[in-house]
């Protein structure tokens, strides 16, 4: 049962857009460890199919638990106990290797920032509006005015009841960097709400989901992308050394997932996602990706699970190209039904030999 889960919940997607006037090109990020390429609206729609799978896979499963759980208490079989989640501490592998661990004073604004492609595209447009051209898809320059923009975003903006114009508020106010408040569209990234929480004597970056996909039932994808140029501060030098890098999470349940059949499980749900980087290959960045799957939780709230990149001097011959502000490793947990928050332990980076690299 947990192996059918599995499978079907591996179709998850999510896509990483970074464009500029004249360029739509894109890194996307799959549930396969691969590089790969799709646009925006591709990437948005298989993301929504397959939450809608997820969500419909995870109902069946759960319904499936239940009724096993049944079967063992009449036939006279004990039922698991729960574990508490301060439990959870005993299950990290990395904490004391890490360079990145958090504390009740951790400035996560500094560290931290959510992925906004949805902004960033509005950003993107509203410039060739200015510029009065655009790249077309061959790549060829065209007229693009605020009424070329307005068809693009009204109609996108209308799938969550936003009025995204050129003129109007919303659009005005990503532009102006006054984006707290505002719900993403286009995009399949989510806002997070960070804060730290201490777990088993821990204190743990917490990230909770705030926003859901237009069918308003399964939640968005979270982004965070933690900054290396804040990480490595001071020691630029030791960058290129990286060979993994490697997080301790955990899910914890928030709300009840319900099955089909009206069952409630306070369980984590599916904890399955991507710890990507932006690494350097032949002298080109690239998006490299690693997923990682916390498995079928039937018991506890929680659910603990290890995420770490690829093995980039290893596997693709790649090292990180510079510290620039705009390289992250970048966290992402695929779309679910059920409301969950993710912790964070820590963050630890591995040389090729397996070393933790310290200062």
């Amino acid at each position: 049962m947990k192996k059918i889960l599995a499978a079907a919940l591996a179709l998850s997607l999510s896509a990483a857009m970074f464009t500029a006037c004249g360029d739509d090109s894109s890194s996307s990020s799959s549930a396969a460890t691969t590089t790969t390429t799709t646009t925006a609206a591709e990437s948005s729609s298989v993301a929504e199919e397959a939450s809608s799978a997820d969500a419909s896979s995870a109902d069946e499963s759960a319904a499936d638990a239940s009724s096993e759980g049944d079967a063992s208490s009449a036939e006279g079989g004990e039922a698991a106990e729960t574990v508490d989640i301060a439990e959870a501490v005993k299950s990290f592998k990395n904490y004391d290797n890490a360079q990145i661990k958090f504390t009740a004073d951790t400035d996560i604004s500094a560290l931290v920032k959510d992925m906004q492609e949805g902004f960033a595209s509005i950003k993107s447009d509203a410039a060739c509006v200015e510029a009065g051209e655009k790249a077309n898809k061959k790549g060829k320059m065209e007229p693009f005015t605020k009424e070329d923009f307005d068809k693009i975003w009204t109609v996108k903006g209308k799938l969550y009841g936003i009025d995204a114009s050129y003129d109007g508020e919303y659009v005005q106010k990503v532009l102006a960097d006054d984006t707290k408040d505002l719900q993403y569209i286009s995009g399949d990234e989510s806002r997070v709400n960070y804060s730290i929480e201490e777990v088993g004597g821990v204190p743990m970056l917490k990230m909770e989901v705030l926003d859901k996909y237009p069918d308003g039932v399964n939640y968005l994808i979270p982004k965070p992308q933690f900054k290396l140029a804040e990480i490595f501060k001071g020691h630029e030098d030791l960058l290129p050394k990286v060979n993994t890098i490697k997080f301790d999470m955990i899910q914890r349940a928030v709300g009840d997932f319900v099955a089909d059949d009206g069952t409630a499980l306070h369980v984590p749900g599916n904890f399955m996602g991507t710890i990507a980087v932006q690494a350097q290959k032949n002298g080109k960045m690239t998006w490299e990706q690693n997923d990682f799957d916390a498995g079928w939780e039937e018991v506890n709230d929680w659910v603990y699970v290890e995420g770490s990149t690829q093995e980039l001097l290893v596997w693709k011959n790649s090292d990180f190209a510079n510290t620039t502000d705009d390289q992250f490793v970048t966290f992402m947990r695929w779309g679910i039904p059920n409301d969950a928050c993710v912790y964070i332990a820590d963050i630890a980076f591995y040389d090729v030999d397996g070393n933790p690299i310290t200062w």
